[in-house]
C-alpha cells in the first residue's frame, strides 16, 4: 500500500483554554523562520466553521493545521505529495512532525499555558478510497504499520498495549484510532524518532 495522502491528528488535553485565532501569528511565524518542511503557501482562518478544519499553515507537500473536526481540537499534519517509503515509515514521520509542531507550540511564550498535548491518542487517515477503502481488509493491511506506531511512540515494553480501531463507514476515508496504554512523553517520541533517521 503506498498511498500519497495521509493524515496524522493528535489531541490538545485542555482545548477550552484556547482561542484558535492566536495559532494564526504564531503559524507565520514559522513559515518566516523556515521551521516547516517543504514549501509553505498561506495560513487559511475557518476557526468560524464549527467543527471544521481550525487554522491550516497550507503547505506544497504538507499541511499544518490545528484542526478543530470531532469537536475535538488538535495537531494535524497531512501529507499531500513527496513521500516514498513503506507505509509505517510514512506515517511514523508524520507523528513525528506533529509531535514537533506540538512541542513547539507547547513551548510558544505568546500562546502561554493554551497548548497542552495528550499524548495517549493519535487518529490515522490515509486519504486514498480506491487503494485504501475504509474496510476491515484495509486494515488487516495496514495493522502492522500501524504497530509499528505504537511501539515507537510507548513507554518501555508497552509496544502491543494499545488499541487500534477503524472508524467510519464505506463512503469515509480509511481511519483508525490509536489508543495507548502506556504512552510517552511527546519528548520521546521526537527523541525515538529522531534517533530512528525519522526526517522532520
Amino acid at each position: 500500500m503506498e498511498p500519497h495522502r495521509i493524515a496524522v491528528k493528535i489531541y490538545l488535553e485542555n482545548p477550552d483554554a484556547l482561542d484558535p485565532e492566536a495559532i494564526v501569528p504564531v503559524f507565520h511565524r514559522l513559515i518566516q523562520q523556515k521551521a516547516v518542511e517543504g514549501i509553505p503557501i498561506d495560513v487559511a482562518r475557518y476557526a468560524h466553521v464549527p467543527e471544521g478544519p481550525g487554522i491550516i499553515l497550507i503547505g506544497h507537500q504538507l499541511d499544518h493545521a490545528l484542526d478543530l473536526s470531532e469537536g475535538r481540537p488538535g495537531i494535524t499534519i497531512t501529507r499531500k505529495r513527496d513521500d516514498s517509503g513503506p507505509l509505517g515509515a510514512r506515517i511514523t514521520r508524520l507523528v513525528a512532525q506533529a509531535s514537533r509542531l506540538a512541542i513547539d507550540l507547547e513551548a510558544d511564550p505568546s500562546l502561554g499555558a493554551a497548548i497542552r498535548v495528550n499524548p495517549g491518542e493519535i487518529l490515522v487517515t490515509i486519504l486514498d478510497r480506491l487503494n485504501a477503502p475504509n474496510d476491515d481488509e484495509t486494515l488487516i493491511r495496514a495493522e502492522s504499520a500501524l504497530r509499528e506506531v505504537v511501539a515507537a511512540v510507548s513507554e518501555e515494553g508497552g509496544g502491543e498495549a494499545a488499541t487500534i480501531t477503524r472508524e467510519g463507514g464505506p463512503r469515509d476515508p480509511f481511519t483508525t484510532r490509536i489508543v495507548l496504554e502506556r504512552p510517552a512523553p511527546l519528548a520521546t517520541w521526537v527523541e525515538r524518532l529522531g534517533a530512528a533517521g525519522v526526517a522532520a
